[in-house]
């Protein structure tokens, strides 16, 4: 049987392109290059079409605090898989972009196959945090 410090040490290492630091989306549309820093030190680079789609959703008076990457958050409910969007406006703009409705107290709710829909339209800006 695993630990709790084994288990720690293995969401850690799984967790280690969460970003440092964010960026804004107003920051990350002025930029020629958009990229942000990891906890690993690497720099990941976003693509405008992604950032460009997400201003289309977002009300442009919440840019300069829409932080991206957008986290979806892992977790296992039972023997069930879900994702959790608990940032509010990451949460308004996935559910109005991708018609999702399903918020609940730790925030909006996705299933996996859903989560396949945003990766693959958001494939640089969003980053999948593992809870464990």
């Amino acid at each position: 049987m695993i630990n709790e410090r084994t288990l720690a040490k293995l969401a850690e290492a799984m967790n280690k392109h969460i970003p440092r630091s964010r960026r804004s989306l107003k920051e990350l549309l002025e930029m020629k290059d958009p990229t942000y820093i990891a906890k690993d030190g690497n720099e990941y680079y976003i693509e405008k079409k992604e950032l460009e789609f997400i201003a289309e959703h977002v009300d442009e008076i919440y840019w300069g605090r829409f932080w991206i990457p957008i986290i979806l958050e892992m977790t296992s409910i039972g023997s069930e898989y879900v994702i959790f969007v608990r940032d509010k406006l990451h949460a308004e703009f996935i559910s109005k972009a991708f018609g999702i409705d399903r918020f609940t107290k730790q925030g909006l709710m996705l299933y996996s196959y859903e989560m396949q829909k945003v990766r693959k339209k958001l494939r640089t800006a969003t980053q999948v945090f593992f809870r464990v």
